[in-house]
């Protein structure tokens, strides 16, 4: 990318596209629970303590990819375009192994996860249907995180979310007709919700890959001169993937750790948190939307040694995501009864829920600084910092939170006041190191 075009790059241009992938796929997952509430609160109940387990793959893949994105970045603002490609070619493999592995173990293992994750056993059959078509799908969706990312790097984040939406559309469809038998099918229920996932991500797949070879026209090397340039691009890759993967690795597998604990306390509570989370997914997606834009334009900065533009750029991101957060959170804290009448009439439910949306209030603009801080940090070489804080943290507060809802009887709401207050902390040690400006003589170039 000529360096003309890296100085025309614009946050919003990046960022709007971001997060209207992000919100339809958000719209996605609510339509999933949706459906399985007509199945009853148990099913709805199995899908949001499966989530945890599921983010491993949905969460964990694309944070990996993000490694490729900054790497790319980073080389385009250095003008060291001969290093893009082995970049790409790279985090493709990558991501397309640790996809295929993360599929096969679920695989192997659908009918023992429910079993580990502690699950009621009215639950586990549930569980065991879902696991078992899921597992398909995450080597499809690591390959489509790994051509995204080539998508990203490029700044064309459009077509990253055309491509989405014509695969979230399409999954709604499938579920919808696998769900209740449209077209003279057999209804499937719960199997049908995961078969018309795998298949949608396998739609997906092919669709970004040819945006990606003929729209971006972006060409592979499939000769043996492109492995040693590929493998002198795996160091500096890895110091931006690792540390980014590390973090919500461990965040997902804190979130099964947690849903043992969880599912101790019941149905109702249980399903409060799941329809809570649902609604999360807004202030999330912008947070990310903004972080990802501003991860792409502040490598690309970095990799050119404009500093000051990297730290405008990370100033102006962290405070539209907190002030969207913030705003977000208390509409849905005032709004809270007809938002969880769309998905239970229970009284007790509404009671958690109102709870959980009220400390949102303060959680989610500190998640927004945690959000965009570590991104950014990654972005600019100082990734290490961001993953060693966060596994810290992710596993100190987990005996917080059994103390909490357990021992001291605060249930779901001392439980979810214990993630406010790692998020508010986490947030603030991130943001902090940002203003040390040591990254300025980090960097992969």
């Amino acid at each position: 990318m000529p360096q003309a075009a890296v100085n025309k790059l614009k946050l919003f241009s990046l960022a709007w596209p971001i997060l209207i992938e992000q919100l339809t796929g958000g719209i996605v997952v609510m339509a999933d629970i949706y459906f399985l509430s007509l199945l009853g609160e148990e099913a709805a109940a199995t899908a949001g303590l499966l989530m945890p387990y599921l983010w491993i793959g949905f969460f964990v893949l694309p944070m990996l990819s993000t490694g490729g994105t900054a790497a790319a970045s980073q080389y385009y603002g250095a003008n060291k375009l001969d290093k893009v490609v082995p970049v790409f070619m790279t985090n493709v493999v990558l991501l397309g192994l640790a996809g295929l592995a993360f599929s096969l173990f679920t695989y192997l293992n659908f009918d023992n996860i429910a079993l580990w994750l502690n699950f009621p056993v009215q639950m586990q059959t549930y569980a065991e249907e879902y696991l078992a078509i899921m597992a398909f799908t995450f080597g499809f969706f690591g390959l489509r995180c790994a051509y995204g990312s080539i998508l990203a790097a490029k700044a064309m984040t459009n077509w990253n979310m055309l491509a989405s939406l014509l695969t979230n559309v399409m999954n709604i469809f499938l579920n919808a007709t696998f769900f209740f038998g449209w077209f003279g099918l057999e209804p499937m229920g719960l199997k049908g919700i995961a078969l018309g996932t795998v298949l949608s991500y396998a739609f997906a797949c092919v669709v970004v890959m040819l945006i990606v070879h003929i729209k971006a026209q972006v060409s592979f090397e499939f000769t043996w001169a492109i492995l040693p340039r590929m493998r002198a691009v795996i160091k500096p890759l890895m110091k931006i993937a690792i540390p980014s993967a590390a973090e919500p690795a461990n965040y997902t597998l804190q979130q099964i750790v947690v849903a043992g604990i969880l599912a101790s306390l019941g149905v109702l509570a249980v399903s409060s948190y799941t329809f809570v989370l649902r609604f999360l997914f807004i202030s999330m997606a912008v947070s990310w939307s903004l972080a990802a834009a501003g991860q792409i334009i502040m490598a690309h900065h970095m990799g050119a040694r404009k500093l000051d533009e990297v730290d405008a750029t990370y100033n102006r991101c962290i405070k539209l995501a907190m002030l969207f957060a913030f705003a977000n959170m208390s509409l849905f804290a005032w709004c809270y009864q007809p938002l969880i009448s769309l998905f239970s009439d229970d009284p007790q439910v509404a009671f958690y829920a109102k709870w959980l949306l009220i400390i949102c209030i303060v959680m989610e603009p500190f998640r927004a600084i945690n959000i965009v801080a570590g991104m950014g940090l990654k972005a600019v070489g100082d990734g290490r910092f961001a993953a060693t804080v966060g596994v810290a943290f992710i596993w100190g507060v987990v005996p917080i939170i059994y103390l909490c809802s357990i021992s001291w009887q605060l249930g779901i709401i001392g439980a979810w006041a214990c993630f406010a207050l790692d998020e508010v902390i986490r947030g603030l040690i991130n943001h902090w190191r940002w203003k040390t400006y040591r990254w300025h003589n980090m960097g992969i170039t």
